[in-house]
């Protein structure tokens, strides 16, 4: 008998971590302020990564917290030893005619390279 209690509590441990996380609600949709046209509030990599980074991964925006929010998706940042997930995010527009250009990444002699995004007008 006492295997199979033993084997039943392991199974409960282990349902109850599969499912717990998909219970979980996402936070609330934040806005980021974002102050000047030609500026951006993501990090910029200052050393190249050695190789490329991975695909995107696919996002799907919570309700925008604002008619003037505007969603900057994720992208990957070079940490100085890996590739780290910044999650995509609402930012508030500049200005009425404001245009995001996305950031990417960008193959050069040295390696990968960040290329902030930027607004324009």
């Amino acid at each position: 008998m006492q295997p199979c209690g033993r084997m039943i509590g392991i199974g409960a441990v282990v349902l109850t971590v599969a499912v717990l996380p998909g219970c979980v609600a996402p936070p609330p949709a934040q806005l980021v302020a974002v102050t000047q046209l030609g500026s951006s509030s993501t990090t910029t990599a200052t050393v190249p990564a050695p190789y490329r980074p991975p695909p995107k991964r696919a996002e799907i925006p919570p309700p925008a917290p604002s008619p003037h929010a505007f969603w900057q998706s994720g992208h990957w940042r070079w940490s100085g030893e890996r590739f780290v997930w910044v999650p995509g995010r609402y930012v508030e527009r500049p200005g009425p005619t404001a245009n995001w250009i996305p950031d990417y990444w960008q193959q050069g002699a040295d390696g990968w390279i960040w290329v902030e995004g930027r607004w324009t007008s």
